[in-house]
């Protein structure tokens, strides 16, 4: 499974086996292994694989069937900026979520409000 993954995800981002192979620092041919089942991917260059193809180890191994989608890209972009912050920005952003989350209606209160 995870050697038909590879080939769909290459081929979908529109990268040669060259291109990945260099992210690798592996030759083309080493990499072309991976595509057809002949040689296995290490835990390091698996997790790699699935960090660059923004997907799951599980996804890549076939224990998932789709490609996790739960994010959008807004939603994407604040947890890696969030990620880089120092713990007294990461503070600062999470009592400021924090307060504009005890302004949000609730759904059992918007309920409540409608009968």
């Amino acid at each position: 499974m995870l050697h038909l993954r590879l080939l769909e995800l290459r081929k979908k981002k529109g990268i040669t086996q060259a291109e990945i192979a260099g992210l690798l620092s592996i030759t083309p041919q080493a990499y072309s292994l991976y595509e057809t089942s002949k040689n296995n991917v290490n835990n390091e260059t698996l997790c790699y694989l699935a960090d660059y193809y923004n997907v799951t180890t599980d996804y890549l191994l076939g224990r998932q069937e789709s490609i996790p989608s739960f994010l959008n890209a807004d939603e994407k972009t604040v947890i890696e900026q969030y990620k880089v912050l120092d713990e007294r920005s990461k503070s600062a952003v999470k009592n400021c979520l924090a307060f504009e989350y005890s302004k949000t209606p609730k759904t059992a209160d918007i309920k409540k409000s409608a009968m």
